[in-house]
């Protein structure tokens, strides 16, 4: 099950279609349409909203771990209107900022996406600019391994053509004209799911570590998913050689999400 989060009914319409996604009962403010493979929730505009609706769907079921895709609409300076993208950095007003790994070729064109709190208007840097995509990812980053949690958008407005004059209608042809690399993104989610689900934990490098240091619980099943992830994405499993230089558990668990981060791309 992918779990796609959208801002807007208009951004949603076209994959509700597209997907022959059924409705539910409308519950607690959220609308969720779904098949056998795809659960869309439409979240409402903001960061708040996307971060709510994540953790909404997560609690339907919470035992499960899920892709999630979040999708909809940004503002560019410079690229053309209908350009699709997808986000290989993810930041805030305050400069928080996160790096959704790509082990995968991508199926559009990749930017740095900042997450505002009304309407970009001037557009600076080279930047994507939308209103829910750090809620988003810093909530649903929480479910899942990061390279399990994309952002997509569609290029709606850009200096010749500002946000407010982007009407529903225009929102929606946009979503459908990129239904092509939205089908091949979540086709390449599909895939990347199926082959981390066959990595086996790393027993063993886990057992070196846990003798090493001393991790809580809860900072077990962080060091699970880390090991689990470098193995996936390096084909190799670290050494705690590799990390003499940390005294406890959460520098180690620092330094790995450090390493991982800095681990070379490469694509399936």
């Amino acid at each position: 099950m992918i779990h796609i989060v959208t801002a807007l009914p208009c951004e949603a319409k076209p994959l509700i279609r597209h997907y022959e996604l059924n409705g539910r009962q409308r519950e607690n403010g959220f609308r969720i349409y779904e098949n056998g493979h795809l659960r869309l929730i439409i979240a409402g505009v903001g960061q708040c909203a996307a971060a709510a609706a994540c953790a909404y769907l997560q609690g339907a079921d919470p035992h499960t771990k899920h892709s999630w895709l979040n999708l909809g609409i940004a503002g560019h300076g410079r690229l053309e209107i209908g350009t699709a993208v997808l986000a290989h950095k993810i930041s805030d007003a305050a400069g928080t900022a996160w790096y959704p790994p790509l082990p995968f070729n991508p199926p559009c064109e990749t930017v740095e996406l900042i997450s505002v709190d009304r309407p970009e208007t001037d557009y600076p840097g080279k930047a994507a600019y939308d209103m829910e995509a750090t809620g988003f990812y810093a909530t649903a980053g929480r479910f899942n391994s990061h390279e399990l949690v994309q952002v997509l958008k569609v290029i709606s407005d850009n200096p010749a053509n500002p946000a407010h004059q982007v009407t529903a209608e225009q929102t929606e042809a946009l979503i459908c004209a990129r239904l092509d690399s939205i089908d091949a993104l979540l086709k390449q989610l599909t895939q990347l799911e199926a082959q981390l689900a066959q990595q086996e934990p790393p027993v063993e490098a886990m057992a070196a570590f846990l003798q090493h240091w001393h991790f809580s619980t809860t900072q077990q099943h962080q060091l699970q998913r880390l090991l689990q992830r470098w193995q996936a994405l390096s084909g190799a499993t670290p050494t705690t050689s590799e990390f003499e230089a940390a005294r406890n558990s959460k520098q180690v668990i620092a330094a790995l999400q450090e390493k991982i981060t800095a681990l070379p791309v490469t694509f399936s």
